[in-house]
């Protein structure tokens, strides 16, 4: 089985699990695992969710959506369009369903596709692109395509290389079959260059376990 392959498949096994982490109303030890393994989840969608608000109208490309929850979020505070691709039909499901009833359907539009092979050529003003990099065997590929699709700017995030829980990342996934990769910052930043975006248009925030690039191509 491909990278491609057993990652979606990962996901769609894995799709109710992965969402529950941002539920609030969840068992004790379900809170402290979460709390204690997967912090930088809820950190980094705090974060999105306070920086990525524009005045006006604006709108969303949310690439490895997932169950929705960045779309959903945006959408709560003022996204006129929102568009979620995720290659996990069940991830899908979940965020059409979550869509509505949150009563933000009209607004959300979620796609169970490949992203390079998703067929758009809309520009977007934020495209949200989490826990996504970590699967890639080709990143530059679809960096590029989310830089042309971007008139305003990208939120990415890019597990770190050197991190203490990186071997037990490299260790569940072997396991599990997946494929899992890691960055350190010079390989984000090379990204950024490679499509096309100057250094001084791309900051990044180190979260602990993960780097969140934020850049203006």
């Amino acid at each position: 089985m491909q990278p491609a392959e057993r990652v979606k498949a990962y996901f769609e096994r894995e799709a109710a699990r992965f969402d529950a982490i941002y539920e609030d109303r969840k068992p004790l030890h379900q809170r402290l695992v979460d709390n204690v393994f997967r912090r930088v989840i809820r950190r980094r969608f705090e974060l999105i969710c306070a920086l990525a608000p524009q005045a006006g109208p604006w709108s969303v490309l949310d690439v490895g959506c997932g169950p929705g929850r960045y779309a959903l979020a945006l959408a709560a505070r003022g996204a006129m369009r929102v568009v979620g691709v995720d290659v996990s039909a069940p991830m899908i499901e979940l965020a059409r369903a979550e869509a509505t009833r949150a009563q933000v359907a009209s607004r959300c539009s979620f796609h169970a596709s490949a992203y390079l092979d998703f067929p758009s050529v809309e520009r977007f003003d934020v495209v949200v692109s989490t826990g996504y990099f970590d699967y890639l065997t080709e990143p530059d590929r679809h960096l590029g395509r989310m830089v042309a699709q971007c008139k305003g700017r990208i939120y990415a995030t890019f597990p770190k290389r050197w991190e203490v829980r990186t071997p037990l990342r490299k260790l569940r996934f072997f396991f599990e079959r997946g494929f899992v990769r890691f960055y350190d910052a010079g390989d984000v930043r090379a990204l950024f260059a490679g499509a096309g975006v100057a250094p001084e248009r791309v900051a990044l925030l180190d979260l602990g376990r993960d780097y969140l690039a934020i850049a203006r191509p």
